[in-house]
């Protein structure tokens, strides 16, 4: 099993519900990490469309974030989801640099206002862990909660695949950050 996040264009309106439950949800303060990122963009050429996308750590088949980290902090699951070991980070941000789809982030003192008892740096690097807590027991995680037009959806990514069988991949990091 692998799990994957499925996002249905045609049914967000840009809300940033889902990135706002999240930053809620892990207490993160306003500032430059978001798990989750909302791009919206704008074409002009004689008539306005609007077109949101919304993106999170891709947890990638093979992660180039793992691979990156000199302190061994990135690992993958068995079940597909990559998360961070925050005690083991040293901040050496090759992570950041590896990842094709600027997803790892670094908080600021203002963003992230308590040192963890265990963290080696000051700020160690945080994104998306698929709320591995909720997945653990079950659940859902908050930004596909969050979501009141149900865009998000989470689940084994062959089930996925079978119940949206026209669904497109698509590569964020083409798409600049609104």
């Amino acid at each position: 099993m692998k799990m994957a996040f499925f996002f249905d264009q045609s049914r967000c309106m840009g809300c940033n519900a889902c990135t706002v439950s999240c930053k809620d949800y892990y207490d993160v303060n306003p500032g430059p990490v978001r798990y989750r990122k909302q791009h919206t963009h704008t074409i002009d050429d004689g008539a306005s469309f609007f077109y949101p996308l919304s993106s999170a750590c891709n947890h990638c088949e093979t992660p180039a974030c793992q691979t990156a980290c000199g302190a061994g902090a990135i690992t993958k699951r068995s079940d597909g989801i990559v998360v961070v070991n925050r005690n083991k980070c040293q901040e050496l941000k090759s992570c950041i640099d590896a990842c094709p789809f600027s997803e790892p982030g670094i908080a600021d003192d203002l963003q992230e206002t308590n040192k963890g008892l265990k963290w080696i740096t000051e700020h160690p690097m945080q994104k998306c862990n698929m709320c591995v807590e909720l997945i653990d027991k079950g659940e859902q995680p908050i930004c596909v909660r969050a979501c009141p037009m149900r865009a998000l959806e989470n689940g084994d990514y062959d089930e996925l695949m079978v119940k949206h069988p026209g669904a497109e991949q698509v590569n964020p990091a083409k798409y600049p950050y609104a």
